[in-house]
């Protein structure tokens, strides 16, 4: 049903389309970078992200097959929304023969912020099918480059960079930069990099100056380094470079790029964590310190298929970049290593509690064929634990059915309120006091809209 509703309100007559569901959960990916804005005050920061389009619900139309995604961003500063913003991200292809699988829909949202901490969350859902959703929040701390010293954006990895036009939406300074997002590569792929200075004729200093360029390991040895000198023909500029990611074995590193004076001084820096894996090269040795060679006990006996399943379960546990990592292994050998190698890294014990608590949204949350685990209630149980107080309501004569989730100990005491919007669907959270999730002080009011 809730297909049909959405394939209606798409087009006249789409409900009774031929339609093509999802291969994949939706899955979204995104990275930050902070440029400098439009005064000293502020920063401004873009969001790149990346959508699985195998995640996308699609529809026949006249030209072909069509779908999206529905993007949400919202922006919380101590307790209070900052900014929100909402926009279609498109999905089309011309039939579904030849489909590649893998490719991701990437876009960038831009905004302008002045210092301080904020709370980023963006959910992503399936234009089509709007239970079918993503969501992750992530600290965003903006800092405005400094004014009187020479300073550096952060780094932002690219796809590709070639010149541009202004009417493309990953325009900036001459350039169409194309954002590659969660800086993973394999062997045949070309890492390239974008990166703004600021001030460079601040000051007396009109020498030339040298971009030093280094790729470290996870040990910090410099296994790349390249010097490039450059005129002080102007107040800002724009740095840009690439090297291949067949030159390193699969492993963890970090891109560095300084600014040195004429005396080699360093005047700035920016840094940014990429990961490699070369199936030629193999690993770096590196890695294999971090841990036994051994799997865990849980990983020795599981099949390929299981492995999937627990690193499925295992999302709100992993970064954007080890969920990445993990979608470009083939082969059981190496998918129990990897997944070991990560709970190694964790607490002893952490995998035991995170996957009771998995078992427990799976039996007790899960809705309509959605297991526990991806739902709003099972996110909240699974990433905080057992609350301290739940208050359900779910048969108010004047409100929708609605619970309320205390937690006593986090962050001097937090609520979760989760509304079901439409009866017999899912409880969604539509407010919490916890600085890192959704906020919305008037979210009774839905509760309160007439059934």
């Amino acid at each position: 049903m809730v297909l049909a509703g959405a394939l209606a309100a798409l087009a006249p007559g789409a409900a009774r389309a031929q339609w093509v569901p999802a291969r994949d959960p939706v899955h979204m990916m995104i990275d930050i970078a902070r440029f400098r804005g439009g005064d000293d005050s502020t920063a401004l920061i873009e969001i790149h992200y990346a959508i699985n389009r195998d995640g996308i619900t699609l529809a026949r139309d006249s030209a072909g097959w069509a779908g999206g995604a529905q993007v949400t961003v919202l922006g919380h500063s101590h307790d209070t929304l900052a900014f929100g913003d909402r926009w279609l991200v498109p999905a089309r292809i011309p039939d579904t023969a030849g489909v590649v699988r893998g490719m991701n829909m990437v876009g960038v949202y831009q905004l302008q912020l002045r210092r301080g901490e904020y709370a980023l969350k963006m959910i992503c859902r399936d234009r089509l099918a709007p239970s079918r959703a993503d969501s992750l929040t992530v600290p965003l701390s903006v800092v405005p480059p400094r004014t009187d010293a020479v300073a550096v954006s952060d780094i932002e990895f690219a796809a590709s960079i070639r010149p541009g036009t202004k009417e493309s939406p990953f325009y900036k300074n001459t350039l169409n930069v194309i954002p590659d997002v969660g800086g993973l590569y394999n062997e045949t792929q070309t890492c390239y990099y974008y990166l703004e200075a600021y001030n460079l004729l601040t000051g007396t200093d009109r020498s030339d100056y040298t971009a030093h360029t280094a790729v470290v390991d996870a040990v910090g040895r410099e296994v790349l380094a390249r010097d490039r000198e450059r005129k002080r023909g102007a107040e800002s500029a724009v740095l840009v470079d690439q090297f291949p990611a067949a030159k390193f074995r699969s492993g963890t590193y970090a891109l560095v790029v300084a600014l040195l004076d004429s005396a080699k001084h360093e005047l700035a820096r920016a840094s940014r964590k990429f990961f490699v894996f070369n199936q030629t090269l193999g690993v770096d040795s590196t890695l294999l310190s971090l841990g036994s060679s051994l799997p865990l006990a849980a990983y020795a006996t599981m099949e390929e298929a299981e492995l999937d399943r627990d690193f499925r379960w295992s999302r709100y546990e992993l970064s954007d970049a080890e969920q990445s990592q993990y979608k470009q292994l083939n082969g059981v050998d190496v998918k129990r290593k990897f997944l070991s190698d990560i709970w190694r890294r964790r607490p002893p014990g952490a995998r035991e509690v995170y996957m009771s608590r998995v078992e427990h949204a799976n039996e007790n949350y899960g809705m309509l064929g959605r297991e526990g685990y991806r739902t709003d209630r099972g996110r909240v149980y699974i990433v905080y634990g057992p609350p301290d107080d739940i208050e359900r309501h779910p048969n108010e004569s004047d409100t929708k059915p609605y619970e309320i989730w205390t937690y006593n100990n986090i962050q001097g005491g937090v609520e979760f309120d989760f509304l079901q919007r439409i009866q017999g669907a899912d409880y969604e959270l539509v407010n919490s006091t916890h600085r890192n999730e959704l906020h919305d002080a008037n979210w009774m009011q839905y509760a309160q809209q007439a059934n």
